[in-house]
């Protein structure tokens, strides 16, 4: 009987069925005809000895199918074994669980990797249930959250914060006052889930971040400040000294020329503290209709003298040409001669030096776009491009490109730095689709 493990299953069973009815009929034919009794008595308890393997084979199939059944649903089950009978059912049962174990071994893998990847962000992420029952938590929601997130509440945020993070509409952002007084940005996402519709809620807290940033510019502000007054406080005060020392029957010349110095650094001293006020005290906009086409002419009267004196190739181009759109004149104006004499700067040592004025509408919004073929910026200056300060040149006070900035975000628009496909840089100013006039 051993060698029918070896055939497939449904041949198996049907060759111990035809030996059992060869069995059967034998037995009855010598029992019925010739009255040998005895030996029809052995041949019916072969016949037994044979269906009791044949039932014995098949209740070791159900129950190999049976423990194959239940491991597709158990995360720990047990590899059933070959049975007795189960021919290429056994294989095949084989194929399909080590299948089934790849594939649940990607799955532990991919889900072990977005555990420790949410567990790593800053954010505080909790899945909470239409109940408002917390049901996930990230490492930064459990600090959050203490005691409550293993009991699954929210009110450790504090009340008013958990009723608004239940109420808000999926895919809103709002500003919350947690229980411990702190501010922090909601993002607040949704997803159906088998158990039903389950709300993503992310908090991002503000204060410690800004504090941070805060706390960096203000000693970037005092070194600068401290750096730029001490320079020209210096020779003030060693002039100032030297004209003690002279006297009052001292070189008439000398003593205009100290004091001609003296005049001019101070002068100097305060046109650079002039420039950090107004990088405080930005006026409110004052919007007004804008012809481009007039805008353009100019800057480029401004401009086009400047870039005759360094060599440099200037060309300007408006479309359409009826352009009209809505900004304040004078902060514009001086946004885009920032970004011009930053183009003129980068330009100047260059035989071929150009640059292009570019003014016109993109998907119902208004654009102004500088462009030269200088050497263009680095990923890691371009990214640092619009900080307070940051500047390429050695004498550059690394203002113009945040003012114009501000400018632009004043107008509810952007600046953007964009790197052209022939070299050099580019930044375009974008203003909102509701600046744009129809012509």
């Amino acid at each position: 009987m051993g060698s029918s493990r070896a055939l497939p299953f449904a041949a198996g069973v049907a060759a111990r069925a035809a030996v059992i009815g060869a069995l059967a009929f034998a037995a009855l034919s010598l029992a019925g005809w010739r009255h040998y009794y005895a030996t029809a008595a052995v041949l019916l308890g072969f016949a037994l000895v044979i269906a009791l393997d044949l039932a014995r084979s098949t209740a070791a199939a159900d129950r190999t199918l049976a423990q194959f059944v239940d491991g597709l649903f158990a995360e720990g089950y047990d590899r059933p074994g070959r049975k007795p009978g189960a021919g290429r059912l056994g294989g095949a049962i084989d194929r399909a669980l080590d299948g089934l174990s790849r594939v649940r071994a990607e799955r532990e893998r991919r889900l072990d990797y977005l555990r420790a990847l949410i567990d790593a962000v800053s954010a505080s992420v909790l899945v909470v249930s239409e109940g408002g029952r917390v049901e996930f938590a990230n490492r930064a929601a459990q600090r959050r959250l203490g005691e409550a997130a293993s009991l699954g509440v929210m009110e450790a945020l504090g009340a008013d914060a958990a009723a608004q993070l239940c109420a808000a509409p999926p895919g809103s952002r709002l500003m919350i006052t947690l229980a411990d007084g702190q501010r922090a940005l909601a993002s607040i996402g949704s997803f159906t889930s088998t158990d039903g519709p389950r709300r993503l809620i992310a908090l991002q807290g503000l204060a410690s971040d800004l504090d941070a940033v805060e706390e960096a510019a203000w000693r970037d502000l005092s070194r600068i400040l401290a750096h730029e007054m001490m320079n020209s406080l210096t020779p003030i005060c060693s002039l100032a000294e030297s004209l003690t020392a002279l006297g009052p029957d001292g070189d008439p010349a000398a003593m205009a020329d100290a004091v001609e110095v003296i005049g001019r650094r101070s002068a100097g001293l305060m046109h650079f503290v002039e420039r950090y006020r107004r990088m405080a005290d930005l006026p409110t906009p004052a919007p007004a209709e804008i012809r481009a086409a007039a805008f353009v002419a100019g800057l480029g009267a401004l401009t086009r003298g400047l870039a005759a004196d360094r060599g440099v190739a200037w060309e300007s181009t408006v479309e359409p040409p009826e352009l009209t759109f809505q900004a304040d004149p004078e902060l514009l104006e001086q946004a885009v001669l920032n970004l011009l004499k930053n183009a003129l700067d980068a330009v100047a040592s260059k035989p071929d030096g150009s640059v292009r004025l570019i003014c016109g509408r993109e998907n119902g919004a208004a654009f102004i776009t500088v462009v030269d073929n200088g050497p263009g910026l680095t990923p890691a200056q371009a990214e640092a491009a619009f900080a307070p300060f940051f500047t390429t040149k050695p004498d550059g006070s690394g203002i113009g490109l945040s003012l114009a900035r501000q400018i632009a975000l004043a107008h509810g628009g952007r600046l953007e730095h964009l790197a052209p496909s022939r070299g050099g840089a580019a930044f375009r100013l974008l203003l909102p689709e509701t600046a744009v006039a129809t012509p």
